[in-house]
């Protein structure tokens, strides 16, 4: 990404009237209004994140790191099927050597200044280093046992701050649970995740009672059906078992 050039401050100006006519390009080519909208968000939400100028953007190298990123993978490809319609978009508008149209004001094509978002990410990194160092970050880490590439953060809220571990591709987890299944464990300590596993592998059902005995009519007719047919068989028993 820092092969690419940053935008200059002239770009950064211009960047609204660009997304405005890139939204008015995919209008005019029957995109539905609802992809049009979020692929001109897309562009001003990566210009804020990367800070490149429209000619940068347009680039296939840009293409390629939009596509890898771990944004990209978490919105489902959103941003890189708005890079690569860029692409097209400002190729074919710097061939017919056209105007851009003048952005009207509307929140969805101003941006925010780069010197503003630095500013903030600079911010937020100096509390996740200091963060980092705090006993309790260093305490957490020992009892999840996170890998190396693993960090401790800090997420502040109202109610007071709260630590979470944030995977290497930015994702925070605040319970041991949900960072026991990012990294494929089976569970918590104590043979959680072997009594679980004993428990999936016994039977769902029980096997069902033996029927009760006929009774009444059912049981007549029972006793019918096994009778003998014929006159009874007189059996002949061997002398020695006779007198014996």
């Amino acid at each position: 990404m820092d092969a690419l050039e940053n935008a200059t401050p002239e770009e950064e100006a211009d960047l609204p009237n660009w997304i405005c006519t890139f939204h008015r390009w995919m209008q005019a080519g029957g995109r539905k209004e609802a992809t049009a909208k979020a692929y001109a968000s897309q562009i001003r939400m990566l210009y804020e994140d990367d800070g490149k100028g429209p000619a940068a953007m347009a680039t296939q190298e840009y293409l390629a790191l939009t596509k890898a990123s771990y944004k990209n993978r978490l919105g489902n490809g959103q941003r890189s099927a708005a890079v690569r319609l860029f692409v097209e978009f400002y190729a074919e508008h710097i061939v017919k050597g056209a105007e851009l149209e003048i952005a009207d004001g509307s929140k969805m094509y101003q941006v925010k200044p780069r010197a503003e978002t630095e500013s903030r990410r600079q911010r937020h990194d100096d509390k996740v280093n200091e963060s980092m160092d705090t006993p309790e970050a260093k305490r957490l880490r020992a009892d999840l046992e996170l890998p190396e590439d693993w960090r401790v953060v800090v997420r502040g809220r109202a109610s007071g701050d709260l630590l979470a571990a944030v995977s290497p591709g930015g994702r925070a987890y605040s319970s041991r649970q949900a960072v026991d299944e990012r990294l494929g464990r089976d569970g918590g300590g104590g043979g959680g995740g072997q009594q679980a596993s004993a428990a999936s592998s016994a039977p769902a059902t029980r096997a069902a009672p033996p029927p009760p005995p006929p009774t009444g009519a059912a049981l007549v007719a029972a006793l019918a059906a096994t009778k003998p047919s014929g006159p009874p068989v007189r059996r002949t028993l061997p002398l020695a078992e006779a007198l014996g």
